[in-house]
């Protein structure tokens, strides 16, 4: 009885190596398991609780201030009045023109055979010696003798070269029918703009808020070009330059019309930025 109570008490371990040597090593091995898990788990768990404790001071130290969140307000509305004198930027007065001295030019042209009664006097041709230090064309222009300047030219009241001939179109002010925003009116520009808006950063940080004025214009064919700030009305560079690529940006307009005529129209948008 008492050696079944012993059976009930052993350890697994004490059954297996019953009469057996128990100084061999597997004995102590068996004994020493439970032991060595333990302190295994442990010094894992430990090593893992020191490690996320490490990665959290890190992120701590190294990490940025997050910025308090600054409600911004962006406002526009569009206006078609005129721009006063004052703030229209004034073009320095063109150069003067200055004209070409008139350089003798003699009628020379390739001999054609004619009969005597139709050979008119005029057209005879110069002697070789009457053409010296006088520039060849097809009539004859009196002035001073001299070779021509090629690259001579009158050019046009603003200093420019030749010229397509074309009239530039007028921009309007006002037109009977003024230009529209497919989709809607002024409502439905000041939705896109506004959408589309972003407040600078720089100026958030700085603290710049205010007013920009923006003056584009509608073509006759509906693009919106020519953008710019009005001179003057400008906020800040990265403020102004942020309204100028969104306004730049918007689609086709609807073209104004006089008399049922496309015609270009400007137009001023006026876009308030302002922190809260």
């Amino acid at each position: 009885m008492e050696k079944e109570l012993d059976l009930y008490k052993a350890t697994l371990d004490e059954i297996v190596f019953e009469d057996r040597n128990k100084s061999y090593g597997g004995y102590f091995l068996r004994v020493l398991y439970d032991i060595n898990v333990t302190k295994a788990t442990i010094i894992t768990c430990a090593s893992f609780i020191l490690l996320m404790a490490g990665i959290n001071f890190y992120l701590t130290i190294t990490a940025k201030p997050v910025e308090a969140y600054v409600p911004v307000e962006i406002k526009m509305d569009i206006t078609d009045e005129p721009l006063k004198d004052e703030e229209i930027k004034k073009l320095p007065p063109p150069p003067p023109k200055v004209e070409q001295p008139k350089i003798e030019q003699v009628k020379f042209l390739p001999p054609v055979i004619k009969p005597d009664n139709k050979v008119v006097k005029e057209e005879q041709m110069k002697e070789l010696d009457s053409l010296l230090n006088t520039n060849i064309s097809n009539k004859n222009v009196e002035g001073e003798k001299g070779k021509i300047d090629p690259f001579a030219n009158d050019g046009d009241e603003n200093g420019k070269l030749g010229g397509t001939g074309e009239k530039e179109a007028e921009v309007f002010l006002f037109a009977g029918e003024m230009p529209k925003f497919k989709g809607g009116g002024d409502e439905e520009v000041i939705k896109y703009v506004q959408g589309r808006l972003i407040y600078p950063a720089d100026a958030k940080n700085k603290k710049i808020e205010g007013t920009v004025f923006v003056q584009y214009t509608i073509t006759a064919t509906g693009e919106v070009t020519n953008v710019h700030i009005v001179p003057g009305r400008g906020l800040d560079a990265s403020i102004d330059a942020e309204a100028v690529r969104v306004i730049k940006g918007m689609p086709k307009w609807e073209p104004g019309k006089n008399n049922g005529t496309p015609v270009a129209v400007k137009k001023v948008a006026r876009i308030k930025f302002s922190l809260n």
